[in-house]
């Protein structure tokens, strides 16, 4: 590849997600292996410089200044596609993660430089058009009819226009083939983590590590790690705490507030924790800048999504050797076997997700027993090395058919 790859996210640094984390990693893979990366996103605020060298990942903040929104960005359309034109000699392709919006102005530029174009859905429902479903019921019209076809149509004509996809899932592959997509543009291309920082700890590191986040040593500590927010289900887990009221474990919940969004779960579940006298088993941490080194401490890591594309804390505590709970949705169906690894469980179910944590809580034989398969359930689906050379490779063959 002569020119490079411009890796196009709605947003990035400082902005930390798990697209925004995604796009990171595989702007250091490719400038590991020598391929010039210039990453495109949004302004945020005016402290941050329109253009600078993150370790070798050439940075470009362009179009209108404003905080992480959906409609941010739609705005930033002009700006992507004037950017991608004028600077069309310096890249082969496109690679958008999370292309709803941008993927847009990526295939106008397509136009006039010819560049080929990656898109990586980092949701279902982008490409077939059914994440207008909750907006059309709300309009009094049906999801699957006949106005729902006509109104998603455009879409899968517009965003079917890629030179390839990029399925972080299964259950997106499946999508991306049913909208009428030929195999040969379909890549299951899953977001991947490091290997050799999510590992499992030994038993003197983990006591060690127990002591540094003033974990108790003889308690059975669960983890939960994401955004305080509703659909990531924290509020069912701390119901399913409440009917398991466990005497001799503590539940860890690692993740930043959505303050001032109406999906936070922060407040209104500190608020649950005292009001039913839970202080004394549950702790709220906040964000970690590195997740790593708590799920090595933990016995077990919970994930009860409302709804996954993939999960990536998941696959990282699988990596950290913890057995995990999780809802039995999206991309979490791609590698958490029940029974093997892990215990799957109905999705906004607290009675059923205290029936999967109450005998793991109790049983350390059923914990080992997961925690043995755990590490090689992900080792080599999810291994960056591996995912992101296959991804190189396919922005290289993308290149030379220009």
């Amino acid at each position: 590849m002569t020119r490079g790859v411009v890796i196009l996210t709605p947003y990035f640094f400082p902005v930390i997600g798990g697209v925004e984390s995604n796009a990171e990693r595989l702007a250091r893979y490719l400038v590991s292996q020598r391929v010039p990366v210039h990453v495109l996103t949004k302004r945020i605020d005016h402290q941050l410089p329109d253009a600078e060298d993150r370790d070798g990942i050439s940075v470009h903040r362009i179009g209108p200044y404003g905080q992480r929104s959906s409609f941010g960005k739609w705005q930033l359309l002009p700006a992507v596609t004037r950017w991608l034109v004028r600077r069309a000699a310096d890249y082969d392709v496109v690679c958008c993660v999370d292309y709803r919006a941008t993927g847009a102005a990526a295939l106008l530029a397509r136009r006039s430089t010819g560049r080929r174009v990656v898109f990586q859905a980092q949701t279902t429902g982008v490409l077939s058009g059914d994440n207008m479903d909750p907006l059309l019921r709300s309009a009094g019209v049906g999801a699957t009819g006949a106005i729902a076809r006509v109104l998603k149509a455009p879409i899968r004509a517009l965003y079917g226009g890629a030179d390839a996809f990029a399925c972080i899932s299964r259950d997106i592959e499946r999508e991306t083939l049913a909208c009428g997509i030929a195999r040969e543009r379909v890549y299951y291309l899953p977001n991947a983590i490091d290997m050799s920082h999510f590992r499992p700890a030994d038993p003197t590191e983990r006591e060690r590590l127990r002591q540094q986040f003033d974990l108790p040593i003889n308690r059975v500590v669960c983890l939960f790690v994401g955004r305080l927010s509703r659909e990531k289900g924290v509020l069912d887990l701390l119901e399913a705490w409440r009917v398991v009221q466990p005497s001799d474990a503590l539940l860890v919940v690692a993740g930043p507030d959505m303050t001032g969004h109406p999906w936070d779960a922060g407040v209104p579940g500190r608020a649950f924790v005292q009001r039913h006298g839970l202080g004394a088993s549950v702790r709220f941490i906040g964000p970690l800048s590195d997740v790593a080194p708590m799920m090595q401490a933990a016995d077990i890591v919970v994930q009860p999504s409302h709804f996954e594309a993939l999960g990536l804390s998941a696959i990282e505590a699988l990596a950290c050797g913890a057995p995990l709970v999780a809802s039995a949705v999206g991309g979490l169906l791609d590698f958490v076997v029940d029974g093997q690894n892990g215990r799957l469980c109905p999705p906004q179910d607290p009675p059923a997700l205290a029936a999967c944590l109450r005998p793991l809580l109790s049983d350390a034989d059923a914990r080992t027993r997961l925690a043995a398969h755990a590490r090689e359930s992900v080792l080599q689906t999810f291994d960056e090395q591996v995912v992101f050379g296959r991804m190189r490779a396919l922005f290289e063959r993308l290149a030379e058919t220009r």
